[in-house]
């Protein structure tokens, strides 16, 4: 039994060594030689142009598939999150892009080509692949694959993360939206219900009327516009009855925003120079009331000056009298100098009024001064507040301008929907961009129903279509429905119907969209766009700022 345990230690050291030795190959193989045939993946054929992308990671399979409309254009073998870091599964997008990025959990580990799909440090990147799950979490490529696919990718791309492996498969229900009829020809048309048809796993033939395009305006056409368009008057809060007129509706509320930033700025210039004329104007009274201020103290002091003369005068005339009647009583002689100081009176007196008089005179002229000051300094103050009333208008007029241009940038973006039947709310966002969030009624379900993922491809062939690719995120095993469940969610009874596509009919089926909300939502819908329906909640802690929808299956 000892030599049994001793040479099962000696053969589980010399297998750790072995590993250790494939790691250390491996990685010197990573570091030199990232090309080497045996580390390189089957060439990506060329995507369809401007179709959306959808990555598929199979965590059994340690396999990646990437899909455009035409179905699977390239794989990949991977390595995910060994035992204690196990990679998430649900559903994601691709967040961030950084051809040199180094970690900033893991020592600043190298992750070279890395194509981020949650804020908490999952993302697919060049590295190590040697056949097992080795990564802390992340989905590593091998490097020539890796960056490949980092030059194809862009932000908002669709990554899917599914235990097994799962296909997207063309799907069409009338529960899915649809776009805005291109133009009024096609208007017609916005009321027809398509028949349902039950989705199929044979791949589309790539043939298309057309692409998704990102064409300068938001829903990605520009044709001219149709005459009827062109005449019909437009409630700005209403919503566009065609794709055409849209666009217009778009270009139209652009102009006029334009216009009234040019306006506003205009009225803003002007302001700020009777502003800066009325401040003049108010420097100027400043400086002549000041002059009327020092031109004032003189004249009160000689006021001043003359009444003190006055009085002395009149206090010498009064003296005297009481003098000179107190001589002529007593000796009947007096030297008779009234007539002088009554003449020194009079003298002074007339001084003081003519002092007072000029006072008076220098009083109004700085009451006209100080009057003027005032209404300077009203003209000023007044024009302060037009100016910055003005600046305020402006300020405005460049914000709503700002929020026009993101709006259009954003309606250049596909809307992504998301359905939680678990908390019964719908939420809506355009690029990784908050568009609405409300409650929605959610009829019962048969049971779970899973995560299914709907991704609008392109437009079909009739252009006021959409063709709908599904990828089932989460299939859970549930029982068959009874035959009143299944005509109560449109469940075809058919034992052919796949299970994911049984699931998602039933999923479809528990809702409805509330019109003011699908009118927003075909608004805007065009091809990249997607719904997301799922039995989970969707987990706050992932799905903050800079998120489109990341809905975690396990």
């Amino acid at each position: 039994m000892h030599r049994l345990c001793k040479h099962s230690r000696t053969g589980k050291l010399r297998y750790v060594a072995a590993i250790a030795t494939a790691f250390v190959v491996a990685g010197a193989a990573f570091a030199s030689a990232h090309d080497k045939s045996d580390r390189t993946p089957a060439a990506l054929n060329a995507p369809t142009p401007d179709s959306p992308l959808i990555l598929v990671v199979s965590l059994r399979n340690q396999r990646v598939r990437v899909y455009d409309v035409t179905g699977e254009i390239a794989g990949s073998r991977i390595s995910s999150g060994r035992p204690g870091f196990a990679t998430p599964t649900g559903v994601f997008s691709i967040l961030e892009k950084n051809v040199r990025h180094r970690s900033n959990i893991y020592s600043g580990a190298s992750m070279p080509y890395m194509e981020r799909i949650t804020w908490s440090g999952i993302a697919l990147h060049a590295g190590v692949v040697p056949g097992f799950r080795a990564s802390h979490g992340c989905i590593r490529l091998p490097y020539s694959f890796s960056r490949q696919l980092y030059g194809l990718t862009k932000i908002g791309d669709r990554v899917i993360v599914a235990s097994d492996d799962a296909r997207p498969i063309a799907f069409s229900s009338p529960k899915l939206f649809k776009p805005l009829p291109l133009d009024d020809a096609t208007s017609m048309n916005m009321g027809a219900v398509e028949p349902a048809r039950v989705a199929v796993n044979d791949q589309p033939d790539g043939t298309t009327t057309d692409a998704r395009g990102e064409l300068p305006l938001l829903i990605g056409f520009s044709p001219g516009l149709s005459p009827s368009v062109a005449g019909a008057p437009r409630h700005p809060q209403r919503h566009p009855a065609t794709r055409v007129e849209a666009d217009q509706m778009m270009r139209d509320k652009l102009a006029s925003l334009k216009a009234a930033l040019n306006i506003a700025d205009v009225a803003q210039s002007a302001a700020k120079a009777k502003a800066a004329q009325a401040a003049k104007h108010l420097s100027a009274a400043r400086d002549r009331l000041r002059s009327a201020q020092r031109g004032a103290k003189p004249l009160g002091a000689a006021v001043r000056a003359a009444e003190k003369k006055q009085a002395d005068a009149i206090r010498a005339f009064e003296k005297y009298m009481r003098t000179a009647t107190s001589a002529e009583t007593n000796s009947g002689q007096f030297s008779d100098r009234e007539p002088e100081l009554e003449k020194a009176l009079l003298d002074r007196t007339r001084e003081a009024d003519a002092a007072r008089i000029a006072a008076a005179k220098g009083e109004l002229s700085f009451a006209d001064v100080q009057a003027q000051y005032w209404v300077a300094k009203s003209a000023r103050d007044a024009a302060t507040n037009a100016a910055r009333d003005a600046q305020a208008d402006l300020a405005s007029a460049e914000r709503a301008l700002a929020d026009a241009n993101k709006e259009m940038r954003l309606r250049s973006k596909p809307v992504s929907v998301l359905v939680s039947l678990q908390a019964q709310r719908i939420y809506v966002r355009q690029g990784f961009e908050p568009v609405l969030e409300a409650p929605i009624d959610v009829a019962p379900l048969p049971g779970p129903v899973g995560t299914h993922v709907f991704t609008v491809m392109r437009y079909g062939s009739d252009p006021d279509t959409f063709d709908w690719r599904l990828v089932s995120a989460q299939i859970p095993s549930v029982s068959e429905p009874s035959p009143d469940e299944s005509r109560k969610h449109h469940v075809p009874e058919t034992d052919e119907t796949p299970l994911n596509v049984r699931l998602a009919n039933a999923a479809l089926g528990a809702f409805k969209i509330p019109d003011d909300i699908l009118a927003t939502i075909t608004e805007r819908a065009r091809p990249g766009s997607s719904l997301i329906v799922s039995d989970r909640k969707l987990p706050l802690s992932e799905n903050g700022a800079g998120t489109e929808f990341i809905v975690l299956t396990k």
